[in-house]
C-alpha cells in the first residue's frame, strides 16, 4: 500500500507543462507526420495492388477476401494527404522558415524546371524566347551544421547558359540560433517581404511570379543580416516575425552606401484556414546621373492565402516608390523613373483541387506605372497543373496580357508549359 501510495505521490508531482511540446517543433513534427503518412498510403496501395495481381495469376479472384473497409483505407488516406499538401502550399507554413529543423548533408536538392513557350504577345519583340529552354537548373545545400548554427547554399545555373554567370549563386548564408523563437542570418537570401517574394518556384503554381516581383524585387535576394523567428512563447501563437537590415542592391546594382530596412509580421489561423501578412521597406536608391530629388526606395505589402475545401485564394497588394534600375551587373537606370514617382501593384489568385493530382487555377496580375514606358500592365492567366508524383509535375499555362513587362519576366507570351522536377 505504501508503494502505490509513493508512486501515486510521484505522478502527480510531475510538472503538467513536461508533457506538452515545445511550439517551435510542432511544425516540424506535422511535416514528418505527414510525410509518413505518405509513404503509409503508397505502402498500403503497393500492397492492395500485389494482392489483387496475386489473385489473378492464381485464378482466385472471387475468393479473395476483399473487404471494403481494408480497400478504403489507401484511398482515405491518400485524399487526407493530398488535402494536406494542398493546404501547405496554398498557405506555406513554413514560408521564410530557417534552417534549424533539417541537417545539412552530402546530398544537394536538385530542381530542374524546362519550358516550352509560343504565342508572343504584341510587341514583345525581344522580351520573348520562344520555343524550348531550361528556365531553372538549381542545386542547393541547406541544414544544421551544429547545434546551434545552420546553413544554406544555392547554385542556379540556367543563367550561365544565356551568358550571364555573374547571376549563378542565389543563396549563400550562416545562420545562428539564439533560442527556439529567434534566429540570426547574414548573408545572400531572399528579402522576407510578401508571399509571392518567398515562394519557392518548385511549389509556385504559374510560371513565374507576379509582375511587381520583377520591378520590385528583382531576384528576390540581397546580400544583409536578419532576424527572424516566432511569438508562440507568448500569447500571440502562429505569429512570424522578420526584421533585416540590407544592400538594397538587389544582387549588385544599387552602389550608394545607404542600407534599406525590411520589416514583416505574418500571421496564420487554423480555423478558418487563413494567413495574413504585412510588410515594409524603407530605404534609399541611386538616380541617374545628373538628376537630382527624391531617391527613396520605401514601400508597403499585404498578402492574404485562404484555403477551404477543395478551393484556394490568394492575394497580395504592394506599392511604393518607382524603382530607378533594373537588374543588371552595371546599373541599368529604367526609361520612364522619375525621382519622387510612384507605382502600385497587385494579384488574385485562385485555385480548385480537381482530383489528389491535377488541379486548375486563374490569376489576375497588375502593375501600375512600369518604370519602363510608364504604362499600366495587365495579365491574366489560367492553367492546369498535374502531378505525376510526389517529385515532378506538369502545368500548362495560358495568359491574356495587354502589353510587355520588361523587368525579370520571361511571360510575354500567350502559351507555356512547364515540366519540373525536384529531388
Amino acid at each position: 500500500m505504501k508503494t502505490r501510495v509513493i508512486l501515486l505521490w510521484l505522478l502527480l508531482s510531475i510538472p503538467s507543462h513536461a508533457q506538452q511540446p515545445e511550439p517551435a517543433s510542432i511544425n516540424a513534427l506535422e511535416q514528418k507526420l505527414a510525410q509518413a503518412e505518405r509513404q503509409l498510403a503508397q505502402l498500403n496501395d503497393a500492397v492492395h495492388a500485389l494482392r489483387a495481381e496475386l489473385a489473378l495469376i492464381k485464378g482466385g479472384r472471387a475468393n479473395t477476401p476483399q473487404p471494403v473497409p481494408a480497400a478504403l483505407a489507401p484511398q482515405t488516406a491518400s485524399a487526407e494527404n493530398a488535402q494536406r499538401e494542398f493546404a501547405e502550399r496554398l498557405l506555406a507554413p513554413g514560408i521564410g522558415a530557417s534552417e534549424r529543423e533539417a541537417t545539412l548533408q552530402a546530398k544537394p536538392e536538385i530542381f530542374i524546371q524546362s519550358r516550352y513557350a509560343a504565342l508572343p504577345i504584341r510587341n514583345a519583340n525581344g522580351e520573348f524566347n520562344p520555343n524550348f529552354s531550361m528556365e531553372r537548373i538549381e542545386t542547393r545545400w541547406s541544414g544544421k551544421v551544429a547545434a546551434r548554427i545552420g546553413a544554406g547554399l544555392e547554385i542556379q545555373y540556367h543563367p550561365a547558359l544565356d551568358g550571364s554567370s555573374e547571376e549563378m549563386v542565389n543563396d549563400a548564408f550562416v545562420e545562428y540560433y539564439l533560442n527556439d523563437h529567434a534566429t540570426v542570418r547574414v548573408g545572400q537570401f531572399i528579402k522576407p517581404f510578401g508571399f509571392d517574394i518567398q515562394q519557392s518556384s518548385a511549389e509556385r503554381e504559374s510560371p513565374e511570379r507576379g509582375i511587381f516581383a520583377g520591378y520590385f524585387f528583382p531576384g528576390q535576394r540581397d546580400k544583409g543580416v536578419m532576424l527572424s523567428g516566432d511569438l508562440n512563447f507568448t500569447s500571440l501563437k502562429n505569429v512570424q516575425y522578420f526584421a533585416g537590415v540590407f544592400n538594397g542592391n538587389r544582387f549588385f546594382a544599387d552602389s550608394n552606401r545607404q542600407a534599406n530596412y525590411v520589416l514583416r509580421v505574418r500571421k496564420r489561423f487554423d480555423r478558418p484556414q487563413l494567413a495574413v501578412g504585412v510588410s515594409a521597406q524603407r530605404g534609399k536608391q541611386i538616380l541617374p546621373p545628373g538628376v537630382r530629388g527624391n531617391n527613396d526606395e520605401n514601400l508597403i505589402g499585404m498578402d492574404v492565402q485562404y484555403m477551404r475545401g477543395r478551393f484556394g485564394l490568394r492575394g497580395e497588394w504592394m506599392a511604393g516608390n518607382t524603382p530607378s534600375t533594373l537588374l543588371g551587373i552595371q546599373p541599368e537606370f529604367a526609361d520612364a523613373f522619375r525621382p519622387g514617382a510612384k507605382s502600385a501593384a497587385g494579384a488574385l489568385f485562385a485555385t480548385w483541387r480537381l482530383t489528389n493530382r491535377d488541379h486548375v487555377y486563374a490569376r489576375y496580375d497588375q502593375f501600375n506605372r512600369d518604370p519602363v514606358k510608364g504604362y499600366n500592365v495587365r495579365a491574366f492567366n489560367f492553367g492546369y497543373l498535374r502531378y505525376l508524383g510526389e517529385m515532378t509535375r506538369i502545368g500548362i499555362d495560358y495568359q491574356f496580357k495587354n502589353r510587355p513587362s520588361f523587368n525579370d519576366d520571361a511571360l510575354n507570351g500567350r502559351l507555356h508549359i512547364n515540366w519540373s522536377i525536384e529531388f
